[in-house]
């Protein structure tokens, strides 16, 4: 489950990775969308890096991915669309 193990390095890359498929868009296409470089993305959705709160913040408002679902797995307040399918 995706609230499970919380702001876990290994929880945070699972959600992130699991947006992105729900969302159909290659890795390289949901950081540019997001205005982050692929290459300072990767790592978070690797586990190699903990996601920083400034790639949080652009994720929020490119995907309007909440701080708490990123960090604790909370799905409540995400967009329906993403929040249907997880």
């Amino acid at each position: 489950m995706l609230e499970d193990q919380e702001d876990n390095i290994e929880a945070v890359a699972a959600r992130l990775r699991r947006v992105r498929t729900v969302l159909g868009l290659s890795k390289k296409d949901f950081a540019e969308r997001a205005g982050i470089g692929e290459q300072v993305y990767g790592p978070f959705e690797n586990a190699n890096r903990e996601l920083s709160l400034n790639a949080a913040k652009k994720l929020r408002r490119t995907y309007g991915l909440s701080l708490e679902f990123m960090y604790f797995g909370k799905i409540d307040d995400l967009p329906h669309r993403i929040a249907s399918v997880l």
